[in-house]
């Protein structure tokens, strides 16, 4: 795995973010640093959770939030589902890879032991050949005004990129896109993920500074809330969700260094991740 010091790393997406250069992002991720290179050695435990709440509710349609360039949960679901699930799945940014689509979907295929659909070459063959509709750019804001609804919406360690008021945002919309009675599927990392990149730091880095200290290193292309687990909690009673499964994830030792707001005593400070189903009273 590329390694890079999180510091240098943080500075650099600094100068992207500032100099709006997404696409030159991408292509670095792509073919320097090889992060978007799909590489599946098996079914992720944490898809087999939005797995379990579609067989267990009878899901007819699903709304993903936050698609990636890979589609790889969108496909597992597609062939563990045989296509039943009608999805639709839309990102803020236009991110889909349709080589890294194919590779995902060749392994994931291998992985269940299902034939492989063959490669894909346009969004038309998406959705004829997988049920999967990819929208984007597009946010849970303007799908409202399709007036579309949907038994169920997914989010895979997207929520902790979104600030609070995005967050106020995107719960207040999920009421309006999905039925009443409806599922919020969501999963959650509460990890620094510059930690991903650079081992030489804890998995709770981020913890150690105060808010105006992360925001020299915070950014537009890696934005991390550091909301911990109790902060969702009350942000899905707080738009009247029912918390119907609630999964806490395996907690790590803090940093040496401790931020006042985030206090010792308490240890859901230092849960890795987190899983909500809620249902939409």
């Amino acid at each position: 795995m590329f390694q890079i010091n999180w510091k240098i790393k943080s500075l650099l997406y600094n100068i992207f973010s500032f100099l709006k250069l997404k696409k030159t992002f991408y292509l670095t991720q792509k073919y320097i640093t090889k992060r978007s290179k799909v590489n599946i050695s098996s079914i992720h435990k944490m898809w087999k959770y939005h797995g379990d709440a579609i067989e267990s509710n009878n899901i007819e349609s699903l709304l993903e939030v936050g698609a990636g360039k890979s589609l790889e949960l969108n496909i597992y679901l597609s062939y563990l589902f045989k296509n039943r699930i009608y999805q639709t799945t839309i990102d803020i940014n236009n991110m889909l890879d349709f080589e890294l689509f194919n590779s995902a979907s060749l392994q994931i295929s291998r992985l269940l032991n299902i034939k492989y659909h063959g490669k894909i070459k346009t969004l038309r063959e998406i959705r004829n050949v997988y049920n999967i509709k990819y929208i984007a750019p597009q946010s849970t804001s303007d799908l409202i005004k399709i007036n579309s609804k949907f038994d169920i919406c997914l989010s895979s360690t997207i929520l902790e990129h979104f600030t609070e008021k995005d967050l106020d945002i995107y719960l207040n919309d999920a009421k309006k896109l999905i039925k009443k009675n409806g599922l919020l599927s969501s999963i959650i990392d509460y990890s620094d993920h510059y930690s991903h990149t650079d081992k030489t730091i804890s998995p709770l880095n981020f913890l150690q500074f105060s808010k105006k200290e992360w925001e020299k290193y915070n950014n537009s292309f890696l934005y991390q809330n550091r909301l911990r687990h109790r902060d969702y909690v009350k942000l899905f009673k707080k738009f009247n969700y029912e918390i119907v499964q609630e999964i806490k994830g395996e907690t790590t030792d803090p940093p040496k260094k401790l931020d006042n707001q985030y206090q010792l005593s308490n240890k859901d400070n230092f849960i890795l991740w987190g899983y909500f189903l809620t249902k939409n009273l």
